[in-house]
């Protein structure tokens, strides 16, 4: 229906799962090597070697074993990630439309750090306004297996993760409402709008669940704070909110926030449970 709301209904994660030697990939040693000298970078030489691995698809199997979100059929799958999949001429987001049937649009979105996912749920959330979605798949996926050193990666020693995300439009059920979604290039910027969200919040109505480099901003008296811990980047609050159902009923106000450390750019998503109070008419 146009104007409905898009709500988080279910969801599934997946952290450090089992990695399998391939054999098979050895052929991209050679794709890698030229890809990365076109940049003036160099592989790794131990990434030559067979090492055990987790791909986008291994981690989206792992997110469907026990068939976490039941009987759906989406209108719109998107897959998103922040970090290359170890096989990059997979289209992991055409294999997950076709588990849930293969009617749906389908595609991935990438090349935006961690703010990804945030515009993954942008995007969802335009379509069910328009009317063209009832019910939407998200995969939020990230492997951390590359072929050069990246300081990031190697730095924070990143696990391989992923999250899956049932979105349905309608206020009817369990879930949390998309209320808004944001980037903002500017730490300050990111600090104002956090605090406008979380002001009008009573005390224990609100929840600010913070990424791994999310920030420590100053927030207003009563809005309680969930860090993740976890070795992650791009997956870390979407594996949060895919492990805490609850919330949904705790909250009024649950905002999900993160800064990518490579751009410094913040991004948010404020969603609404079912302790929030309805707009008046």
């Amino acid at each position: 229906m146009a104007g409905s709301t898009l709500a988080v209904r279910q969801g599934a994660a997946v952290l450090a799962p089992p990695r399998t030697v391939r054999p098979e990939f050895s052929i991209m040693a050679e794709y890698d090597r030229d890809l990365l000298t076109s940049f003036g970078q160099s592989p790794d030489a131990a990434a030559a070697g067979d090492r055990p691995v987790v791909t986008h698809a291994d981690l989206v199997q792992r997110l469907l074993d026990g068939d976490p979100l039941g009987t759906v059929e989406p209108d719109l799958v998107m897959v998103s990630y922040a970090l290359p999949d170890v096989h990059p001429f997979t289209t992991t987001s055409t294999q997950l439309n076709r588990v849930f049937g293969n009617r749906a649009s389908s595609f991935s979105i990438a090349e935006q750090g961690l703010a990804a996912p945030f515009s993954a749920l942008r995007v969802a959330a335009a379509y069910c306004r328009l009317g063209h979605c009832d019910q939407a798949v998200l995969a939020v996926l990230e492997q951390s297996t590359l072929p050069n050193h990246d300081p990031l990666v190697d730095g924070a020693d990143l696990v391989d993760s992923g999250a899956l995300l049932l979105l349905q439009s309608g206020h009817e059920g369990p879930g949390l409402n998309v209320h808004d979604v944001w980037t903002q290039t500017g730490p300050a910027d990111c600090a104002r709008r956090l605090a406008e969200v979380t002001a009008p919040a009573r005390a224990g109505t609100a929840l600010v669940v913070e990424g791994t480099r999310g920030g420590h901003d100053t927030l207003p008296d009563g809005v309680e704070v969930h860090r993740h811990t976890e070795r992650t980047y791009c997956t870390s609050v979407w594996l949060e909110l895919a492990q805490n159902p609850q919330w949904a009923e705790q909250y009024a106000t649950v905002v999900l926030h993160d800064t990518d450390p490579r751009s410094g750019t913040c991004s948010a998503a404020v969603l609404h449970g079912a302790a929030h109070p309805e707009p008046s008419p």
